[in-house]
């Protein structure tokens, strides 16, 4: 049955190919791949650190200004104070700025123009409401997930995991979940980057993602897992001593808040990085 179809499609492979199916019928994967030639984890691991500290120039006075106007908006800040919602609403957009921020650096700097700190925080933000409306898609796709949060607040008060077969049944729940968010999030990653482009729409944002992340959804996700490890280890290394030894000092505070700078940073380096490895794969394949 495969191969009778394969060879009714072999004329139109390569349609089929830079044309994802979006109607509800099976696509076989021998007439559909989506190959994806790109650095492996560990270059893109390097790559994302050297695109930062080669602008060192840039990225260092981010840091600084975004930790201060945190400390200045929000006072010093430890793990406790996020569970506010106002904290968790102006925190977002410091991110959110930042993270535009870094992809108007990395754009210019990869399209050989100068770029300084002035024209980055005048420029970078002309996206923001744009972007904005895709966090709040990804909010809403992160619904799954909130709902494993309340059903595990609840079973812990009703005492309902003390059942063993129970536990099974909301692990099995809480797993397709996570899956499903993490599945609609790959796209939502993709589209807060592509929608830093001048003059692209939210929701064109979201539909190209979608169709650049067709069929590489596993490739995906095992980069953000290594994306994961690298950020756990480098905020193992910087603020776990501090919390434990001086766990509410004002220098752990702002150490906090500069590591989490730095950190939104590189996850936007690492991320537009790959974005990029996929144009310059799905342009070259085009031609």
């Amino acid at each position: 049955m495969v191969n009778s179809i394969s060879k009714k499609n072999k004329k139109t492979k390569k349609t089929a190919s830079a044309s994802p199916h979006k109607n509800f019928k099976r696509t076989y994967r021998e007439d559909y791949l989506r190959d994806l030639e790109v650095p492996g984890i560990g270059q893109h691991i390097f790559q994302a650190f050297k695109m930062i500290f080669l602008n060192w120039k840039i990225f260092l006075p981010l840091v600084v200004i975004f930790t201060a106007v945190t400390v200045l908006t929000l006072g010093f800040l430890n793990v406790s104070s996020f569970k506010d919602v106002a904290v968790s609403v102006v925190v977002t957009i410091v991110i959110l700025i930042l993270w535009l921020a870094t992809i108007f650096v990395i754009r210019h700097k990869m399209a050989g123009n100068k770029v300084g700190l002035r024209d980055t925080l005048y420029n970078a933000m002309t996206p923001l409401l744009s972007s904005l409306v895709v966090l709040t898609v990804a909010v809403i796709q992160a619904v799954p997930v909130m709902l494993v949060t309340i059903a595990y607040s609840a079973a812990i008060e009703t005492h309902f995991l003390d059942e063993p077969f129970y536990a099974l049944l909301f692990l099995v729940f809480a797993g397709l979940m996570i899956l499903l968010t993490s599945y609609l999030w790959s796209s939502s990653l993709m589209a807060l980057t592509a929608v830093s482009a001048p003059g692209l729409y939210p929701f064109e944002a979201i539909k190209a993602a979608n169709e650049l992340m067709m069929g590489r959804r596993i490739r995906f996700v095992l980069r953000l897992i290594a994306l994961f490890i690298v950020l756990f280890i480098l905020w193992a290394i910087l603020i776990w001593p501090l919390a434990v030894w001086l766990p509410e000092s004002p220098v752990t505070s702002v150490i906090l808040i500069a590591v989490g700078c730095f950190s939104t940073i590189y996850i936007a380096s690492y991320l537009y990085l790959y974005y990029r490895y996929m144009l310059k794969y799905d342009n070259k394949d085009k031609k």
